[in-house]
């Protein structure tokens, strides 16, 4: 039987020509319309990754206009094509594998110890 091929545009695949610590370049769209495009490593947490485009975010205009970082997480398209927001910023970005490198800084819609309440809610049962 042959060796199995992985597809040679499959970025989030595990390549020996890019290793372990490889960095790809991933295109960031914050809320204020203001285009970043940064070299992050593909084992990166989206928690180290939302910190690596908030210190870059500091030397582009309408920063102040920004709220502080807890307040924004990601979304992106992912490999089904299915728009997903990343609120687990413990994932890595090889493990989300968004279909394209670009990722969205979007507000969230509450705070994340409600959402948490919420589901201990519905996984006891208490409505």
């Amino acid at each position: 039987m042959p060796p199995a091929v992985t597809d040679s545009l499959d970025i989030w695949a595990v390549d020996p020509q890019i290793g372990a610590d490889g960095s790809i370049s991933v295109d960031f769209l914050l809320p204020t319309g203001i285009y970043i495009n940064l070299d992050v490593p593909r084992d990166a947490t989206i928690s180290h990754i939302k910190q690596l485009l908030w210190k870059q975010a500091h030397a582009y205009p309408l920063f102040h206009l920004l709220m502080e970082i807890d307040s924004y997480m990601f979304s992106c398209v992912n490999q089904t094509a299915v728009h997903e927001e990343l609120e687990d910023e413990t994932r890595r970005l090889c493990d989300v594998r968004p279909f394209l490198p670009v990722l969205k800084l979007v507000t969230r819609n509450c705070d994340p110890g409600e959402k948490l309440d919420s589901k201990i809610g519905v996984l006891i049962g208490k409505g």
